[in-house]
Order: C-alpha cells, then structure tokens, then sequence
C-alpha cells in the first residue's frame, strides 16, 4: 500500500477481510504521514493483464502410487549397486504447485502457476570415525519428468563422491589456483554480490557495491546476469507487483551497470524496474529478490579450467557458510574438494572451508566456463525463504583462501 509517500503493508488469509485491511492500511500511511514527511514514490509501468499456468508433463497426483514407488525403489536400488563403501543413503522428494493472483487499483490482473519438483539424495559415510555427509539436489520446473528416474547415470558423480569420502584427505591452509564448481561458483556469487546489487540494500546501506555503479568491479571475462526466464525452480514470468520478467544484464565484461529493483526502489534510484519483486506468499511484504542469478559463459571447457589451474584444487559444492553483503566478506564450506595435478583431478579432499573478500575474488577470475549448470536452490532474506535457481558455469580463479 503507497499511500501520502508513505507504504505499508498487511495481509490476510481471506478475501472476505481485504477491504478492512485495505483501509487499515491506507489509515495507518495517513497518521504516519502527519509526523513523517512521506517520500516513497514507484515507476509508471504499463498496465499487465494475463494469466500464465504452466502444468507438469507427469503430475505425480496422477500417478499410480505403486508404480511409483517401485521407480523409487529401482532408483534407490541403482545407486546401492554401485556404492563400494558402507553409506546411509536417503532420498527426498518435494513437489510444489506454487501459484500467485496479482491485482492493483492501477488495473492489472496477473495469474501465474508453476510445478516444480526437487530431488535430494543425502549420503553418510564414516570418516576415521566421525559421520560425514554429502549431497545433492535435482530437478527443477515441471513433474516427476525432471527428476532423473529415467536417467540413473545423472546420480553416477553422487556415488563417486561417497565412494571416495572415506579415504578423502584434509586440506592443507593456505591459498591456492582453484577451479570452483557451478553450485560453488553460484553460491559465491549470489550470496556476496548478488545480495549487494539488490537495490532496496543499496538504498539501506547494506551493500558495499554502493557507489560503484559504473566501475570495473571484474576482470573482463566476468559478466553477470539475473535471468527469470531459464526453467528451474527459479522460473517466473511476473514478479509480486505484476512486472513482466526480463533478464537483467548488471555485470557487463567487468563494468557494473545496474541494480535489481522493483518499482519503489527504481523510483528512489532513477533506474528501471528488474521484475525483482518478490514474495513467497502473501503472508509476507515483498523484497528485491534474485531469481537465477549467474556469470554469463565464456568459451572455456572443462578440460580448459582445469589445464589453466594446472596445480590447485577443485571446489565441489557448498554446505553452508556466511556471508556480509555490507563488506564483501563471506565464509563458505565445501562439502568435498579434488586436487588439481597437471591439469588432472586426482585424490579427496574432506570437507573444508573458503573464505575471503567478494572484490579481490572477483578480480582474481582467471577462466569462465562455457556450460550452465541449473540445479534446485532456495535463498533466505529477512528470514523469508524462496526457491531460486542454482545456476552457473565452472570458474577458474588464481588464488582462493582455504583451510
């Protein structure tokens, strides 16, 4: 609710008590504007009227309950075929049919509904007799289509990483060339920068890219892009005030160009609306939220990242960690790492942590990937959780801080 330069916010489960809490609301901005000078303002957008409904190809609703736990169990069964070691492992299975209804006094009327389905398998082995975990996620927009049931081999670099956790070496401290992962390159990336170029943080001095709109901030081979449109559980097409997705170039061959923004911040900033407005539901006031946030692909292989390292180690995917938006600096655990011998992966590494200042790795990027990788994430903010896309290339850097 904008109302005298002054927004406010309520909800309710019920459509029958909107009107109530709409004149709360509008009551509520008129008493705070005869002690607070109002400022807020939000964008002209053009008006937004449409309905949007995506629908799995196998909805497991629809599926026969024993057949599918008999795909399970096949599933399941594939995996202990080719585990080597002893290991706990389990399987999760999530599917959501998210759905939003949109409506302003401007005028728009938006629907939009999408599937999503998340596979995690989780594995437990010992370690000279201390548990440790493993895991990993798949899936994304759609049904039980999208999870590897028809294609078992997509789970095979799981098992490798159990079979090869017991006997994993510890990590030496220090710092070292690297090749990060995609899920690690991307975790990174959103949860330093990406956080940093959310503009209503901008705005509250949160962030420490204030300022620097125009600067190189990367190498030239760094581009970043936030994009709605790439189908993993991230995917939208409008965001919570009826915006129209677009992808948002805000890294452009080094140089930041722009911010994420919904309509109040874009008014505050002099910029353009980003369709990053975004609520899980509407319990909850709507913030600048990414979407699939990612480094652009360059043109390096795989084979390419690793012969550029030459000697350093490989970053498998994150854990869990911290990050501060306001400095740059952030504190990531890698669930497993691999040593880099000439330009070849070789021996485990355990479980070990990363760490540094978001500005110095970005400036020690040396290679970029040439393949996305979109896998199921999720993202806290203010202590709301949405589901975004994991989505990145590999990136090769020549000096990353480990221990």
């Amino acid at each position: 609710m904008l109302s005298e330069g002054i927004i406010t916010f309520t909800s309710t489960p019920d459509l029958k008590y909107a009107d109530a809490h709409i004149r709360k609301a509008v009551k509520t901005a008129n008493l705070v504007s005869k002690w607070k000078k109002g400022i807020s303002s939000l964008t002209e957008v053009p008006v937004s009227d449409s309905t949007v409904t995506r629908k799995a190809k196998i909805n497991w609703k629809e599926l026969d309950k024993t057949e599918f736990k008999e795909q399970i169990k096949t599933f399941q069964n594939h995996i202990e075929e080719k585990l080597k070691v002893e290991a706990l492992i389990e399987t999760d299975i999530v599917f959501l049919n998210w759905s939003e209804r949109f409506a302003s006094s401007e005028g728009s009327q938006v629907y939009q509904e999408y599937p999503y389905a998340i596979l995690t398998l989780t594995g437990r082995v010992m370690h000279n007799n201390t548990q440790v975990k493993y895991y990993k996620n798949f899936g994304g927009l759609g049904g039980v289509e999208v999870l590897p049931f028809d294609n078992l081999d997509e789970t095979d670099n799981f098992v490798e990483v159990i079979n090869n956790l017991p006997s994993a070496r510890s990590i030496y401290q220090g710092t070292t060339k690297a090749v990060l992962s995609e899920d690690m390159a991307w975790t990174c990336l959103h949860e330093v920068l990406g956080h940093s170029l959310e503009a209503d943080n901008v705005l509250s001095g949160r962030s420490f890219s204030a300022g620097m709109l125009g600067m190189k901030i990367a190498p030239s081979v760094v581009s970043v892009i936030d994009d709605p449109y790439i189908e993993t559980v991230g995917y939208y097409e409008y965001d919570s005030e009826g915006i129209k997705g677009r992808g948002t170039l805000l890294v452009d061959e080094g140089i930041l160009v722009d911010f994420l923004h919904s309509r109040a911040t874009a008014a505050a900033m002099d910029g353009e609306p980003s369709s990053n407005y975004r609520a899980f539901s509407f319990e909850f006031l709507p913030q600048v939220r990414m979407s699939n946030f990612f480094f652009e692909p360059k043109d390096h292989s795989e084979e390419e990242l690793f012969e550029n390292v030459r000697k350093g180690i490989y970053i498998g995917e994150g854990l869990a960690g911290s990050a501060e938006p306001q400095t740059g600096e952030y504190n990531f655990d890698a669930q497993y790492g691999r040593k880099i011998e000439n330009g070849e992966l070789t021996d485990y590494i355990l479980q070990f942590q990363i760490s540094g200042r978001m500005t110095e790795t970005l400036s020690k990027i040396d290679c970029v990937g040439d393949r996305l990788l979109a896998q199921p994430g999720s993202c806290i903010k203010n202590n709301q959780r949405i589901y975004v896309g994991s989505v990145c290339p590999k990136v090769a850097v020549s000096e990353m801080r480990v221990s």
